[in-house]
This record gives structure tokens, C-alpha cells and sequence, in this order.
């Protein structure tokens, strides 16, 4: 059943990069577009490739600060394993459901328990969530304007992602802090989906839903005796997702384009993460593509659009899928060995 799922994954994901390469290269002259790629300033490609280890490495920074947190001993080598693994299965899974749980398995693996690793994902996920909220809240403080200009085409999609972020974070909130109203809205919920029979077994899946509310009790417990430790995740994490949304500005910047701030591009590249975060849509494919030309034709102009988006999108989703994915096969590579030589030398004994 599981081999069936990631074969039509992975078949999904093919059809999804197909069709976005189409909708890029259609009516392009091909080698127009690479002639102006190798134009582009490699020195500002660079810093577009530093942004990108800064935005994987500091989710590392961040495991590994949690775990010394939590008198968990383990080498930053390996959080950065935890991270690159995450950010290549959320990249090819729809909404990126798979990364946390692949995460949870290596860090298992390594003999963290799951209790331990269960609580520092949970911190990094609500970290994540808010830093993305407040990032919007100043984008609308201060960029008002030029944001209203430029979300009319996607105004529902994006409503739609500041309205699940939102309720994301208002569950985490929820389930951490009023697990006893948590567990009563989310039961009758569940009841009531069973009622009127769009849930089957709904009684299993309330136990199941009220066992997992429950074990978000350490979290919670954690956060309230721990709140600078939280405090010091959140400013790591705010520069993390700042230097992802900057990837767009080192691009802009190597074309040689003048014209539009820091702020402005990092403003726009926000607001596509806000849109596309949340669709089922592995690592966005196909929306982040078509918002980005919607946002950013004018700004890198008609002769550079696609050769821009190239090299944006090639920076920070392509670069980690290759990257992530070679760290995940050598991952497992060294769990199928070390699994066979504990059975060997068990076998023996």
C-alpha cells in the first residue's frame, strides 16, 4: 500500500514538474532565456546560494539548540541531516505532510526518543507559522499600498492562505494551552462528522485524535517554563525565512536590475508563500510559478522574467530537492547498513 502511495506521489510530482516546465518554456526561445541565465553576475548568484544554506542550516541551529534544551546530546551534523531530510520530503509531498514524519523516523533512528523529537518539531512548526503571520502583519503595516497593487489577480488564493495559517495557529494555540476545550470542540466535531455519516469509524478516529491532543501536552509545558528559550527560536527562525525570501532579491540583483527595493521583492516573494503554503501541491509546483510571473514580470521586465524565475525557483526549491535528496539517500544507505549489522551481530550472539 505504501510503495503504491509513493509511486503515484512521485508520478504526481513528475506530471506537476512537466506541466510547470511547459507553462514556462511555451512560446520562449529556449536559448534566449539561458543567454541572459549566463549573463546573470555569478557573485550575486553565490550570495543566492548562501541564503539558501543560511534558510536549511538555521532550522538546524535550531534543532540542535532545543535539543541541548532538553539535555539531549546530539551533533549539529545530524540536525542538519534532520533538516535537509524535512525540507526534501515537505518539497515532494503534497503541503508538505512528509517532512516532519521523516524527521521524527531518522531522529528515531539515531535514538531520540520520540517524546524528545515530537516536542522540538512541534516547537519549529509553531515558530515557522508565526514568524510567517507577523512577517504579513508588518507587510501590511508597511508596504500597504504596493501589496493592494500587486494581490488583485490572487486576492482569493491568498486570503485563503492567511485564513489556514490562522487557523493553524489558533489550533497549535488551542492544543497547547486549552487542551480541555481543545479535546471538546475537536470530539464534537468528530461526532458530528460520524452522525451524519461523512466519517466512517469516528469513534476510532476520536480516540486517536484525543491521544494525539494529549501527548502535546510536554509542549505545552515546555513553552510556559521555557518562553526565552521560545523567544530566541523565533528571532532565529524570523532570519531563516528572511533569507529564503531574499533568494529573489540576489536574483533580481544579478541581472543587474535597478528600480525596486529589498523590501518591495522580499515583500512580494512573502506574499507567494503566504498564497501557496497551504495548497496540496508539492512544494507549491505550478502556483509559485505562475504567481511569480504574475508578480514579478514588471519588475525583472519581459527580457528577464523566465530566466529569473529560473534561477530563483532553481535556488530555493530545486537546489535543496537535489541536495535533500542525496543527504536522504545517503541517510538511508547508512540506516539499511548499520540495520544489518546490528541483526548480523545479534544473529551471532
Amino acid at each position: 500500500m505504501k510503495k503504491r502511495k509513493y509511486i503515484i506521489n512521485g508520478l504526481f510530482l513528475i506530471a506537476l514538474i512537466l506541466g510547470t516546465a511547459y507553462f514556462i518554456f511555451k512560446d520562449q526561445e529556449v536559448t534566449e532565456i539561458f543567454k541572459y541565465i549566463e549573463q546573470a553576475k555569478n557573485s550575486w548568484l553565490i550570495i543566492g546560494f548562501t541564503f539558501v544554506m543560511i534558510y536549511v542550516s538555521f532550522e538546524s541551529v535550531v534543532i540542535h539548540y532545543l535539543m541541548n534544551t532538553l539535555s539531549c546530546n546530539i551533533g549539529f551534523l545530524h540536525c542538519l541531516k534532520y533538516s535537509f531530510i524535512g525540507f526534501f520530503v515537505s518539497a515532494i509531498t503534497p503541503s508538505a505532510t512528509g517532512g516532519q514524519p521523516a524527521q521524527l523516523y531518522y531522529m528515531n533512528s539515531d535514538g531520540i526518543s520520540v517524546a524528545v523529537s515530537s516536542l522540538v518539531l512541534m516547537v519549529v512548526t509553531v515558530a515557522y507559522k508565526a514568524v510567517l503571520l507577523v512577517f504579513a502583519a508588518f507587510m501590511f503595516i508597511f508596504e500597504y499600498d504596493f501589496v493592494m497593487a500587486h494581490i488583485m489577480n490572487i486576492k482569493f488564493i491568498m486570503i485563503f492562505g492567511i485564513v489556514v495559517n490562522v487557523i493553524i495557529i489558533g489550533f497549535l494555540w488551542l492544543v497547547l494551552f486549552k487542551q480541555s476545550f481543545a479535546k471538546k470542540a475537536v470530539g464534537k466535531f468528530i461526532l458530528f462528522l460520524g452522525r451524519i455519516h461523512i466519517l466512517k469509524n469516528y469513534k476510532k478516529t476520536l480516540q486517536k485524535v484525543l491521544k494525539a491532543i494529549g501527548k502535546y501536552e510536554d509542549s505545552a509545558s515546555y513553552l510556559m517554563t521555557h518562553k526565552l528559550v521560545f523567544f530566541n527560536v523565533f528571532l532565529i527562525t524570523l532570519v531563516q525565512r528572511l533569507a529564503l525570501f531574499a533568494v529573489t532579491y540576489a536574483v533580481y540583483k544579478a541581472f543587474g536590475l535597478t528600480g525596486y527595493s529589498a523590501l518591495e521583492i522580499i515583500t512580494l516573494q512573502l506574499i507567494i508563500s503566504l498564497a501557496v503554503d497551504n495548497l496540496p501541491l508539492p512544494g507549491g509546483l505550478g502556483a509559485s510559478e505562475g504567481i511569480f510571473v504574475i508578480f514579478f514580470e514588471e519588475i525583472f521586465t519581459a527580457k528577464y522574467i523566465t530566466a529569473g524565475l529560473l534561477l530563483s525557483r532553481g535556488l530555493s526549491y530545486y537546489v535543496i530537492i537535489i541536495l535533500g535528496g542525496l543527504i536522504t539517500l545517503f541517510a538511508q544507505l547508512t540506516q539499511k547498513k548499520r540495520t544489518k549489522y546490528e541483526r548480523n551481530n545479534g544473529a551471532r550472539e
